[in-house]
């Protein structure tokens, strides 16, 4: 081997060298590259990603807030349940998942449609319910297998519950599951964990107040997602309690008087100085359990095939000619106004004539001659056919106006009716015909075009048995909050005064109670109590027979009590009752005596007597009195005994 064979290999060696110390040299910057990058550039993103790795974020719904009536009655409770929730972010595979679990806790249709609403509108992390009320069998099944679903988890929840099933359904309402539909009036971000919204009633208008603020909690959790311990928690806090101005026991007389006898109808009473709404019934009402977790099919065939129509709401929605319960206001503005004096009188033959046409009184016979007072206590119709003449659209609408009625009454309440005061302008130009003098004649009995509500009917009566002021009607009194202390009493809208004459408030009030002492309202007297009432019958159409209109009536009644100290101021509607108004008193006189009288009104001897009077009351409405039909444009012959409309 030659002297210089060595200096290659080593030239050789050097430069693979030099290649592998650069290479170590490119690898090592990338390294520290790398760890610049992790370390500092994006410390913070990536110390976030590591942190979610191992915790997760809950938000905790808070309890609702209690509904109670005004002596403490709970009538909106929670209770505490199980449930299943899905968490759609943690889940693989949503559609396999459900079908699981339907084989597992045999869910129905309705159990997967009624998540599918809940799920709409909601972000993927919120978890949504899938079923409540779980039994003993079904927890155990997903605690073992809970690792086979992942995002499905068992939960303790609070589930809303009205004790008093279908008493107060449509006044205190119900809550439902949230839909995307409600999240368009409430923010979203409100309802990340909650399972309930207002739907209806007071749980619909105090929402927020009821609701609560949400809480969270922060969980440390495993590779398979299961919670190990608890990082940090930030408590939910409930929602406030709200106290009512309802009143259980005329609740109950109310509803137990129209359910006694089948009636569909409605009750309203108020508190006749501030408007503090005692009591609101409607009859046929329905189950307000039904709706907290989404209302099963079945329930909701039944609902919309009874043909007594539950769901309506007819205490402030309920549409109804108030008939000879428009008197008293139409009474108060004439004299007012000076239409009429106090004193005035007019002859009665049973029938008035105008233009050709014959509009009956009741009475066919007659009563002679009558006088403001004798006109309300026995309701002659001649005398107001008379009076709407003199007085005329304008001032008709004037005094329906005034008293509230085509507005509506601004109770605490949703979707509360404006019921419907007809005027010229509105004939013209929806039924293409002026207004007539016989417009006015039909109008000035409470017939014809004007629909009312119960609730406009008491507030109405209130201002009468106030001295002139139209309250606002409130059913929410008071608010407490979660931490204790005084309730917070709601701010009660100012009343309006009327500045009605005392002259003229004094002549109606005269004859209200003259038609409870002597006239149409007698059965609705209570020993020891004072009572100033108007019955009313509404002709409502019910169809076409040989060409003839055929009718049937609706009952009313508007009242207060005592006449001179007011505590209760009560409005009655029977629909259909028959060709009477007596329907309508011994459910007024429930009413009145379960609030003025508690200690007489459940006894077995005073329901035997309110049966009795009821008897009576039929007795006394179809004897000693002539045919005919009240309000009828064209002359007809004496209709026969099963056609008498009487009032």
């Amino acid at each position: 081997m030659s002297p210089a064979e060595p200096f290659p290999k080593a030239r050789h060696f050097r430069n693979r060298l030099w290649l592998a110390a650069t290479i170590m040299l490119l690898l090592l910057l990338a390294v520290l590259l790398r760890l610049l990058y992790l370390e500092v550039w994006h410390y913070g993103r990536f110390r976030r990603l590591a942190h979610d790795n191992h915790v997760a974020l809950a938000p905790v719904a808070p309890a609702r807030g209690l509904i109670v009536a005004d002596h403490g009655e709970v009538l909106a409770e929670n209770r505490p349940t199980y449930a299943v929730e899905l968490v759609p972010d943690e889940i693989p595979d949503i559609s396999e998942t459900l079908t699981r679990l339907q084989e597992l806790l045999q869910l129905s249709p309705e159990d997967l449609a009624r998540f599918a609403r809940r799920r709409a509108g909601k972000p993927d992390f919120d978890p949504v319910l899938l079923k409540t009320g779980l039994d003993p069998r079904q927890i155990a099944l997903l605690a073992v297998r809970s690792e086979d679903f992942p995002g499905v988890r068992v939960v303790a929840v609070l589930h809303r519950y009205y004790p008093y099933g279908a008493l107060f359904s449509h006044v205190v309402g119900y809550v439902g599951p949230i839909t995307a539909a409600d999240l368009e009036h409430f923010h979203a971000r409100s309802y990340l964990g909650r399972n309930y919204i207002g739907k209806a009633g007071l749980e619909r208008q105090y929402e927020r107040q009821l609701r609560g603020e949400i809480g969270y909690e922060i969980k440390e959790v495993d590779a398979r997602g299961m919670q190990v311990g608890t990082l940090h928690e930030q408590a939910p806090i409930s929602g406030d309690k709200l106290i009512t101005h309802l009143r259980l026991r005329v609740q109950e007389a109310a509803a137990q008087a129209l359910e006694s006898h089948r009636y569909r109808g409605a009750v309203v009473a108020l508190n006749p100085n501030d408007g503090a709404v005692l009591a609101m019934v409607t009859s046929p009402s329905f189950n307000a359990n039904w709706f907290v977790d989404g209302i099963s099919a079945a329930h909701w065939r039944s609902l919309l095939a009874n043909p007594g129509r539950p769901l309506v709401n007819r205490a402030d929605n309920g549409l109804y000619p108030p008939g000879s319960c428009a008197k008293p206001f139409f009474s108060i503005e004439a004299v007012q106004q000076g239409v009429i004096a106090p004193d005035y009188h007019t002859f009665c033959p049973g029938n008035f004539q105008l233009g050709g046409h014959t509009y009956w009184d009741w009475n066919r016979g007659g009563f002679g001659e009558t006088g403001l007072t004798k006109a309300l206590a026995w309701s002659v119709d001649v005398f107001y056919y008379k009076l709407a003449v003199k007085m005329g659209i304008r001032m008709q609408d004037q005094t329906l106006w005034r008293f509230g009625f085509g507005s509506r009454p601004g109770v605490d309440l949703p979707g509360a009716s404006r019921g419907f005061v007809p005027t010229p302008a509105w004939k013209r130009a929806h039924l293409h015909a002026p207004w007539y003098t016989g417009d006015s004649v039909i109008l000035g009995i409470g017939q014809g075009y004007l629909l009312v509500t119960p609730l406009q009917l008491a507030r109405a009566v209130a201002a009468i048995a106030n001295g002139g002021w139209l309250v606002q009607p409130q059913v929410g009194k008071a608010l407490v909050s979660p931490h204790g202390g005084r309730p917070i009493p709601l701010p009660q809208p100012p009343a309006r005064n009327l500045h009605i004459a005392p002259a003229a408030l004094h002549a109606v009030r005269l004859g209200m109670e003259a038609c409870v002492q002597s006239g149409t309202c007698r059965s609705v007297q209570i020993p020891g109590i004072t009572i100033a009432g108007k019955t009313g019958t509404a002709q409502v159409p019910m169809g076409q027979k040989d060409g003839r209109t055929i009718y049937n009536n609706d009952s009313l009644f508007i009242g207060w009590a005592p006449v001179h100290h007011p505590k209760i101021a009560v409005a009655v509607v029977v629909e259909n009752g028959g060709h009477n108004a007596w329907q309508a008193l011994p459910v007024a006189r429930a009413v009145i005596q379960s609030y003025l009288a508690p200690s007489t009104a459940t006894t077995a001897s005073t329901v035997q007597a309110n049966q009795q009077l009821v008897k009576a009351a039929a007795r006394g409405y179809s004897s000693g009195l002539s045919k005919g039909e009240k309000g009828a444009v064209d002359p007809r012959p004496a209709l026969g005994s099963s056609q008498e409309y009487k009032q």
